[in-house]
């Protein structure tokens, strides 16, 4: 795979949805989740980081959140190693968590703020908790994808689809599972 064309994003949404069911079965862990779907994309070349669909919009998420996570695993890998290498490794995957809040912003408006539910989730970490707000897209299938951005935190309160009381997450212990 070498560009985002409509075969192969179908290809990406397809794998998406098998990974994930294996991931709740239990036949994958956290760490061979992330890596399989790293795998799944990191052959696709520039990706830009505006959209024209929702699908779209899944399939750049996907790949912007795989390639942030491989990031901070192999951050995690060199931490007392070589620190330099490390806060490169941790700056490149903030980088790529901001393009995927880009992303985010636009499913969001492509759908109008339509048929979202959006509420802070219970994390294990206490860092996190009060941070990570889960976004689920009632529209599409297993569509739940998590932020810290406040601007989308804002734009979620004003169209009223932001929940104030905090709730366990749709994906609550893949979520909770520390691999970096």
């Amino acid at each position: 795979m070498k560009s985002l064309t409509k075969s192969n994003m179908e290809i990406i949404l397809s794998k998406r949805l098998a990974f994930i069911e294996q991931l709740e079965k239990g036949l994958l862990d956290k760490e061979a989740f992330i890596t399989l779907n790293y795998e799944l994309v990191k052959s696709l070349g520039h990706i830009t980081t505006t959209i024209k669909s929702l699908e779209e919009g899944v399939v750049k998420y996907h790949y912007f959140n795989a390639m942030a996570k491989m990031k901070m695993l192999e951050a995690d890998q060199v931490v007392f190693q070589n620190e330099r290498q490390y806060q490169t490794l941790q700056e490149e995957a903030f980088s790529l968590y901001v393009k995927k809040d880009r992303i985010t912003l636009q499913m969001l408006e492509l759908e109008g703020f339509n048929q979202i539910d959006a509420y802070y989730i219970n994390m294990n970490s206490k860092t996190l908790e009060g941070q990570i707000y889960e976004i689920k897209f009632n529209s599409l299938e297993k569509v739940v994808l998590h932020s810290r951005d406040r601007k989308i935190l804002y734009k979620l309160r004003m169209a009223g689809c932001f929940h104030e009381e905090q709730m366990a997450s749709v994906v609550d212990t893949y979520i909770n599972t520390r691999v970096y």
